[in-house]
Order: C-alpha cells, then sequence, then structure tokens
C-alpha cells in the first residue's frame, strides 16, 4: 500500500510509501520523464490493458488524480461543507468523459 508514482507512457507504478508529505520527485526508469503521483486507492491496470491506460491518462490530464469525488457537494449554513456519495471512477473512455463533463468542478486546477 502507500502512495504510487506513474509512468503514463510506460504504463508502469511504484508504490512510493504511506508520508504523502514526505514524496519525493521521480522519475521513469526506463523513459526519464517525470512520474504521476496518485494516492494510495489507484489501482493500475496490467501493462496490456491499453484501454485502460488510456483512460487513466484522459482522467490524469483533466485533473482526477484519483482523489475522492462525491456525487453531492454543499455548503451548509455553519460555513461546513457536506460531502454525500462517493463515486467510482470510470474504467473506460465513454464513462470517463462523461465522469469529467459531471464532476469537471472537483478536478484539480
Amino acid at each position: 500500500m502507500g502512495h504510487k508514482v506513474v509512468c503514463l507512457d510506460c504504463k508502469k507504478s511504484f508504490s512510493q510509501g504511506t508520508d504523502f508529505n514526505d514524496r519525493k520527485e521521480a522519475t521513469c526508469p526506463d523513459c526519464g520523464k517525470p512520474m504521476t503521483l496518485l494516492p494510495h486507492r489507484f489501482r493500475p491496470p496490467k501493462k496490456t490493458e491499453d484501454k485502460k491506460w488510456e483512460t487513466v491518462k484522459f482522467l490524469i490530464e483533466n485533473g482526477f488524480y484519483y482523489q475522492h469525488i462525491y456525487e453531492s457537494v454543499t455548503k451548509t449554513l455553519n460555513g461546513f461543507t457536506k460531502y454525500e456519495n462517493l463515486v467510482p471512477y470510470p474504467d473506460n473512455i465513454r464513462d470517463a468523459k462523461e465522469f469529467v463533463e459531471r464532476y469537471k468542478n472537483q478536478a484539480r486546477k
């Protein structure tokens, strides 16, 4: 378990430990490009699952780094934010396009 660093070009991922504050910049050992840091909940597809990797890349390019996404996010009167119904990440490109459009307000900037 722990955070993952992922190379979207080589379709490789490595665990980086559990301390998110002590993360290191990582470069891919194969291609030398910077790797993307993702949380522990990310489960990388098999290297041969090209369509799933295409979906992962599309989601990350649109600001979805496998952070929690909620069906409903509302602000209450006391300034508290209420989060309801955790949404699962899609595993195909068609669903990913709908996901990005529907939850774009929760994407990382």
